[in-house]
């Protein structure tokens, strides 16, 4: 379990995570919601692609697809609680929002965006199931 997703690859893991994020932060009238909502998702994956040289332009491009304004950070929780301050000291509180901005950064997650978008697509939808199983909802229903 890499990032909240059933994986053993950590790479992976932060790939599902950014779209996972996305996803979740999505607004009510994206196109990301309704019957087609996991075609568009495979398929914005794949034009984000298609329009990206590093993985932060992907998030841009598939924010734009998706109909995202912004990706909301506690989607990006990843349930450890410690957070690293600027200064460089170790934290463990809630208040903190930890932005993930070393995933975003890391450019080696756009060849995996781009040759394994389908098992992203699948990983990000398993663990939505998951958390309905649990009893975690607080966005907009697919």
């Amino acid at each position: 379990m890499e990032f909240g997703f059933d994986t053993e690859k950590v790479e992976r893991g932060k790939a599902a995570l950014i779209l996972y994020a996305a996803y979740k932060s999505r607004n009510k009238n994206s196109s990301l919601n309704g019957i087609e909502t996991w075609n568009r998702f495979a398929a914005y994956i794949k034009g984000a692609c298609l329009k990206s040289t590093n993985t932060a332009e992907f998030v841009d491009n598939f924010c734009k697809m998706g109909g995202i304004d912004s990706i909301k950070p506690r989607y990006l929780s990843t349930d450890g609680g410690l957070t690293f301050l600027p200064t460089g000291e170790l934290v463990q509180s809630g208040d903190v929002k930890d932005y993930k901005l070393r995933v975003i950064e890391d450019d080696g997650l756009l060849q995996l965006f781009e040759n394994e978008g389908i098992l992203l697509t699948m990983l990000v939808r398993e663990r939505i199931q998951r958390e309905k199983l649990e009893g975690i909802t607080d966005e907009i229903e697919d």
